[in-house]
């Protein structure tokens, strides 16, 4: 995912970012077109000279508020502002020379924030060549002409301390041209809150592919608990390499590489197709590096002008056994690996090109999509797709621990909220969606807690006890199989549900893609959150309630599961549904299954009772149950009422 985001952040990151430094001004989230929370007290906030005497107008307001920059120059005041309307308001501040800066076509109405990774951050323009696709975006975008939903993206920034100011390219207004560019679940959400209240929506969208819960949480609560100790202590070591300059972390990087792979037992060459993702291809994923290597044939000695797309993580590439090109940056991972082989290095006839690729995470390879290389000043483009041969250089299990080059990463405990979420807690905004989970399978027995602080976190920064409308990740087959991982992961989401007031979780059981971790059906995602918000935080008469398990219990020969949220009663689409039962709550054996009403019945063969039964329980699994609504049950596991387990650790 972070791989695939990096092209989001690179196209959406064109242009200048002004930071006016000569007069009194406003923090970097203000702009024209922004919109404000209706009906509350709201911070505006900005800088001036030290101790600078100031006035704010607002054009709803009968009369201008004075101000006094503090001593480092920053200001902030707290405004009423009237109920939500699609007039236009003005917001200007002046300073004691009469200079005024004024932010026009501001609105007032319905504010939320829209965080997590990649499924979060997806924009809803379609680009098939990354994978990402939105369904219906071509006719949305094409349609999208609603002055009154505005959004501000927050770019992308990792800090080891809180950051005063975010960069963005300021609040864009909801026409074909810009919402290609907002968050595909934002704006769905958006668009059906507007259509219900008629009011304007403000999206401030804080995202980032890939990002664990752990680096949206504030240092100060992590490093409160033993729970983050793991992270913390990556965290110090990061903060301390950060002491060394550029050219040391290189040069101890090149060292570490020609170690190990000296060191490594290199694998076997097999042919393999680029470009590629090698978690998706045959060979599977691999921790460590390795080499991608063909043979190219030109007939004359001339320049060759390389292009092999994007370098997922990051590494070297050789020609004829020469190093050409490096990036050992971590921290600029998924480069675009173009490079230019001067004529008195190329050989008329067979040459060799290999790339060395570094995996640190999951993925990795040479993806494109583009791979290409022209020859003298011909612009003919000679495609580098294909077969090349793919071996294992080392692992990284096998190997010195590898250097660390001392910036905050995405993953880096407490670095996205100091980069993308402190800089706004000032702002007033209604409530937080919140699209995450991907990053941290594999670690459902934390996730939790770690959710949990991080909302009640927010909510403390935010100054106020903000709805939190979240959504379980969808089927994917991680690690390119069908396991379990995914599904402990959603049923720790589900728990967030029950334990922490105030909150809501979307399931998406039923509409992932076992083989996209971005899966195309943005719309059911945002009218889903839209629901569930319209009815518990605006009150309005809409289903939102997904079905639950109540209870399960063992009458004779027949094992019955009670659910709630069912509205009129539960619906199967398909004709087979991924239900197992269980007598060790190890071994499972799948199960047929008769819907009455808000139950489920399964009939019991043979002697011996279930202890365990279980539903969707697989990474991948898609979901074939719903209320009468047309909201899927999600995945769950329950141990039998009138069954007494001796052990619940497989729980």
């Amino acid at each position: 995912m972070r791989r695939i985001l990096a092209l989001l952040l690179l196209i959406t990151t064109t242009g200048t970012f002004t930071f006016a430094k000569d007069k009194a001004r406003f923090a970097t989230i203000f702009s024209d077109n922004l919109v404000l929370q209706q009906q509350c007290k709201v911070n505006l906030w900005g800088y001036a000279n030290p101790n600078e005497k100031l006035s704010l107008n607002c054009s709803w307001m009968d009369s201008d508020m004075q101000i006094i920059a503090n001593a480092d120059g920053k200001w902030i005041v707290s405004v009423t502002t009237p109920p939500g309307g699609l007039k236009s308001e003005s917001v200007t501040l002046c300073d004691g020379s009469g200079v005024v800066s004024t932010l026009s076509n501001v609105l007032i109405g319905e504010v939320w924030l829209c965080s997590g990774q990649s499924n979060m951050e997806m924009i809803l323009m379609s680009q098939p060549q990354w994978n990402l696709i939105v369904e219906h975006s071509d006719e949305e975008i094409a349609q999208a002409n609603n002055p009154y939903i505005r959004f501000v993206n927050v770019q992308r920034k990792e800090s080891f301390a809180p950051v005063e100011e975010v960069m963005s390219y300021g609040w864009k207004v909801c026409n074909p041209n810009d919402v290609k560019w907002l968050s595909a679940v934002g704006y769905f959400y958006a668009k059906e809150l507007f259509k219900t209240l008629n009011v304007p929506v403000g999206l401030i969208v804080s995202a980032y592919g890939g990002s664990p819960v752990q680096s949206w949480i504030p240092v100060n609560v992590a490093s409160a608990k033993c729970l983050y100790e793991k992270e913390q202590t990556k965290r110090n070591i990061e903060i301390e390499a950060s002491k060394q300059t550029e050219a040391e972390y290189i040069k101890s990087m090149s060292e570490w590489l020609a170690d190990a792979e000296k060191k490594g037992s290199q694998g076997e060459a097999v042919s393999l197709t680029l470009p590629v993702n090698i978690e998706k291809a045959p060979v599977g994923n691999h921790m460590g590096e390795v080499s991608f290597s063909k043979e190219i044939e030109v007939s004359a000695s001339e320049d060759l002008h390389f292009n092999l797309g994007t370098m997922d993580d990051f590494g070297q590439v050789y020609f004829n056994g020469e190093k050409v090109w490096e990036e050992l940056r971590n921290s600029k991972s998924y480069s675009q690996v173009q490079f230019v082989i001067p004529a008195d290095k190329v050989k008329a006839g067979k040459n060799l090109l290999e790339a060395r690729v570094l995996n640190v995470l999951w993925g990795g390879g040479l993806t494109g999509p583009e791979m290409f290389f022209t020859v003298g000043s011909k612009t003919d483009k000679i495609s580098l797709k294909g077969e090349w041969q793919y071996k294992k250089i080392f692992d990284l299990s096998k190997v010195n621990a590898i250097p660390r080059e001392g910036k905050p990463l995405y993953s880096t405990l407490s670095a996205l909220y100091n980069g993308m979420i402190y800089p706004i807690v000032n702002y007033g905004i209604k409530g937080c969606l919140f699209y995450q989970g991907e990053e941290n399978v594999g670690d459902a027995r934390r996730y939790s807690e770690m959710f949990t602080d991080m909302i009640l976190s927010w909510r403390k920064v935010f100054n106020k006890d903000i709805p939190f409308y979240y959504v379980q990740i969808a089927p994917y087959g991680y690690g390119g199989g069908q396991f379990y991982k995914a599904a402990e992961l959603r049923e720790a989401q589900a728990l967030i549900e029950k334990t922490v007031p105030n909150t809501g979780m979307v399931s998406t059981i039923d509409i992932g893609n076992p083989d996209n971790i971005h899966p195309a059906k943005k719309m059911e995602v945002g009218v889903r959150l839209a629901n569930i918000a319209l009815a518990k935080t605006y009150k309005k008469n809409v289903a939102y309630k997904f079905p639950v398990l109540d209870k399960v219990k063992c009458k004779g020969n027949l094992l019955e599961m009670t659910f709630t949220n069912v509205y009129d009663s539960l619906i199967d689409k398909g004709n087979s549904h991924e239900f197992e039962i269980s007598s060790d709550g190890i071994s499972y054996t799948a199960a047929k299954v008769k819907i009455t009403g808000n139950k489920i019945i399964i009939k019991i063969d043979g002697t011996s009772k279930p202890r365990f039964v279980r539903y969707c329980w697989g990474d991948a699994s898609i979901g074939t149950i719903y209320n009468s609504k047309g909201l899927p049950l999600s995945s769950f596991r329950k141990e039998v009422s009138n069954q007494v387990s001796q052990n619940n650790n497989h729980l």
